[in-house]
C-alpha cells in the first residue's frame, strides 16, 4: 500500500508540473469584474460635487461679486430667495420676512451686472391659495416682476398685472444693465395647453423709483405656444431662448438665437421632439450650456396637470455658440457613471456659469425614494477640464 501511495504521489507531481509548464508565458484570463472599467465622468468633466442638498429652485451666479442667488422652499410651502458663496457658506435669505417684499413665492432671481440689484418674480399677495402651485418660480402665474437691492434691503415693483391675467418667468438683464428680458404668458390658446406666450424686452430705468419703459413684444415663429427667456449675447444684440414656435411637438422645445435688429432666427438644436431648455452662454461667449432630453423618450399623454413630469429625463449638454460640436456632459440617468442617481429619474434644470467659465452650477430635480410622490432637488457644481 505504501508503494502504491508513493507511485500515486509521483504521478500527481508530474501532472502538476505539466500543467504549470503549459501555462508558462500565458496571461491569466481576467474575471468579468476585472474587465469592467472604473466609473468615470464625461471627458470634459473633472468633478461633480453637491453644493446645496435641499428643495432648491433656480439660480444665478454673479460675475461681479462672485455670489450665487438661488431659491428654496420654506416651511410655509412658499419659495424664498437666498444668497451664498460658491462653496455654500454664508447662506442668507433675501426675501423671507422682509418689509416691502411680497411674502408668498419669490424666485427666478437674476443679478444685475453691477451686482447692486437682483430682479425676480413675486407671487401676488392676492393670489388664491389653491393657485399657489402655479405661481412657483418657473411657472409664474399671477406673478409680477420685482427688483431688489443686492443686499435684500429695498424692494421695487416693476409690473402690476391684473389677477388671473399673466404669468412671468425668467427675467434677465442685458450685459450693459439697461434692458430687461423675460417671457410672459398672455392667455389661453386653442392650439396648445401651454397657452399663448411672448418674449418681452424693456428699458429698465434705475432711479429713486426703478421702473420699466418702452416694452417691446416678440413672438417669433409660426405659432406662439411657449417661449422661455435665457440670455443676451455679450454685445446685447441678440437673445437666447427656447420655443416650440416652428412646428415642434408640444414638449419639443429647441434653443434659438434671434438678432434683435433683423429678428432673424437661428435654430441651434433642431431636435423637434426633444426637450431643450435653460441655455446660457459661457462668460467668453464661445460656448452654450443647456439641458436636453436627447437620448431619452418622453412618453407623455398630455402635459395638462404636468403629466410630462412623470416621464421627463434630461442631462447637461455643451455646444459652440453657433450650435456646432454638441457634447453631453452628465449621466445622472445612466448606470456606470459616478453621478448616477441610482435609478431615480433625474431632470437637469436651471444652470449658471462661474465667472471664470471653469465651473457650472446646476439645479437637478430627481425622484425621491418613494417614486412619483414628489421630486427632490439639489444644486451641484460641475468642474470642467
Amino acid at each position: 500500500m505504501r508503494h502504491t501511495a508513493r507511485i500515486f504521489f509521483i504521478l500527481l507531481v508530474l501532472v502538476l508540473v505539466v500543467l504549470l509548464a503549459g501555462s508558462c508565458g500565458r496571461l491569466r484570463e481576467p474575471s468579468p469584474a476585472e474587465t469592467t472599467p472604473p466609473a468615470q465622468y464625461a471627458p470634459q468633466v473633472k468633478n461633480i460635487t453637491t453644493l446645496v442638498e435641499k428643495r432648491a429652485k433656480t439660480l444665478d451666479w454673479s460675475h461681479t461679486n462672485n455670489k450665487i442667488v438661488f431659491e428654496k422652499y420654506g416651511l410655509d410651502g412658499y419659495v424664498d430667495i437666498y444668497m451664498m458663496n460658491p462653496d455654500g457658506s454664508d447662506e442668507e435669505s433675501l426675501t423671507s420676512g422682509k418689509a416691502g417684499c411680497p411674502q408668498k413665492s419669490n424666485g427666478n432671481s437674476a443679478w444685475h451686472p453691477s451686482a447692486n440689484y437682483i430682479v425676480f418674480t413675486a407671487e401676488k399677495e392676492t393670489n388664491p391659495k389653491e393657485l399657489a402651485r402655479s405661481a412657483i418660480p418657473g411657472s409664474g402665474f399671477n406673478c409680477d416682476l420685482w427688483l431688489m437691492t443686492g443686499d435684500g434691503q429695498n424692494f421695487y415693483q416693476l409690473t402690476d398685472y391684473p389677477l388671473h391675467a399673466r404669468a412671468v418667468i425668467h427675467p434677465h438683464f442685458s450685459h450693459d444693465g439697461t434692458k430687461l428680458f423675460w417671457a410672459e404668458r398672455l392667455g389661453r390658446s386653442e392650439g396648445s395647453s401651454w397657452g399663448e406666450w411672448a418674449l418681452k424686452i424693456a428699458d429698465i430705468v434705475i432711479t429713486e423709483k426703478p421702473h420699466l419703459e418702452n416694452i417691446s413684444t416678440y413672438q417669433p415663429g409660426q405659432n406662439h405656444y411657449f417661449y422661455e427667456s435665457h440670455a443676451f449675447t455679450g454685445d446685447d444684440k441678440k437673445i437666447l431662448f427656447c420655443t416650440n414656435a416652428e412646428g415642434q411637438s408640444d414638449v419639443g422645445f429647441d434653443i434659438y438665437e434671434m438678432d434683435l435688429a433683423t429678428q432673424r432666427l437661428t435654430n441651434l438644436t433642431s431636435t423637434p421632439n426633444d426637450w431643450d431648455e435653460h441655455a446660457h452662454y459661457s462668460p467668453d461667449g464661445q460656448k452654450i450650456a443647456w439641458m436636453s432630453s436627447t437620448g431619452f423618450t418622453i412618453n407623455y399623454k398630455s402635459i395638462e396637470g404636468e403629466e410630462w413630469a412623470k416621464y421627463l429625463k434630461t442631462e447637461l449638454w455643451l455646444m459652440n455658440a453657433d450650435g456646432s460640436n454638441k457634447q453631453r456632459l452628465t449621466y445622472f440617468n445612466d448606470p456606470g457613471h459616478p453621478e448616477y442617481m441610482g435609478g431615480r429619474r433625474t431632470i437637469v434644470s436651471d444652470i449658471t456659469w462661474s465667472p471664470d467659465g471653469q465651473k457650472i452650477a446646476v439645479l437637478i430635480a430627481y425622484e425621491n425614494i418613494f417614486g412619483f410622490s414628489g421630486l427632490q432637488s439639489k444644486i451641484v457644481i460641475i468642474e470642467l477640464e
